[in-house]
């Protein structure tokens, strides 16, 4: 019986193309090659999202200092206090609405 389970092995590695195997072998090491180019792409991409995201936070931040410095600025208190530096008073009446026609 050894001998016919030993003439299988030998049958079937036998009709097993080296051409085949060559073959194979090389496309699964093209796919893991790209799949290990695919992982470290995606790791480099999410790194440099996430570094994206903190400049765009620290950019907001900024923004929204120096839009609260403008609106102090330009704020009616600070209007009205350059306006009585000027010499204009304050009155407590207003001038009739103003219609714009189309």
């Amino acid at each position: 019986m050894r001998a016919a389970d030993k003439r299988k092995n030998n049958d079937f590695f036998a009709s097993i193309s080296t051409v085949r195997v060559a073959v194979v072998v090389a496309v699964l090491a093209v796919a893991f090659t790209l799949y290990v180019g695919h992982v470290h792409a995606t790791q480099q991409l999410f790194a440099e999202v996430m570094d994206l995201r903190s400049a765009n936070s620290q950019l907001r931040l900024e923004y929204n200092r120096v839009k609260g410095e403008f609106d102090r600025a330009t704020g009616p208190s600070e209007i009205n206090r350059l306006a009585a530096q000027l010499g204009l008073a304050e009155n407590d009446t207003y001038s009739p609405t103003v219609y714009v026609r189309k």
